[in-house]
């Protein structure tokens, strides 16, 4: 696990913007698997945002760094922003629980971040923080719906409980 307190701030970025990347195709990947007209919205909602976290980093990482490129690895650290794993046999549940758990690690992520900075670098990291909490309580709603109804992910509300 990198060490948030010795990485440079180029490197988080770095893994921030892999991570955002990746929740973005998840997301995306989620609203074309699922055929609930609301949770589908709900999914590109997540991945539109998501790529909007990823406009506001690479913009942010210009402005520190104006002369470098930041490095975006391959993979983001799963222990410090875990990603969101999706097999043909990965069911609704599972994958709302693991949305919920990197959307709580990201929410983490940037308010320890935040700590690195002063206003205005500061307030957009926690303005991050605060976006990816609600992206964890809606998640965490849908994933308590979708535990109640084993068939949420395939028909509209009021298919579901009829």
């Amino acid at each position: 696990m990198i060490n948030m307190k010795k990485a440079s701030v180029q490197e988080l970025l770095g893994l921030a913007i892999r991570s955002e990347i990746d929740s973005n195709a998840a997301y995306s990947s989620m609203a074309q698997r699922v055929s609930n007209p609301l949770l589908k919205e709900k999914f590109n909602m997540l991945a539109y945002e998501e790529n909007k976290h990823r406009d506001v980093l690479e913009k942010l990482g210009k402005v520190l760094f104006p002369e470098d490129e930041i490095g975006i690895p391959d993979k983001a650290d799963p222990a410090l922003l875990p990603s969101i794993e999706i097999s043909p046999s990965s069911s609704l549940v599972d994958i709302l629980y693991q949305a919920m758990k990197a959307e709580k690690s990201a929410e983490d992520f940037y308010a320890r971040l935040s700590k690195r900075f002063k206003n205005p670098q500061k307030k957009i990291l926690v303005y991050l923080s605060k976006v990816e909490h609600s992206h964890f309580k809606m998640l965490e709603g849908e994933y308590t719906i979708a535990q109640d109804f084993g068939d949420y992910a395939e028909k509209d509300i009021d298919k579901v409980v009829t």
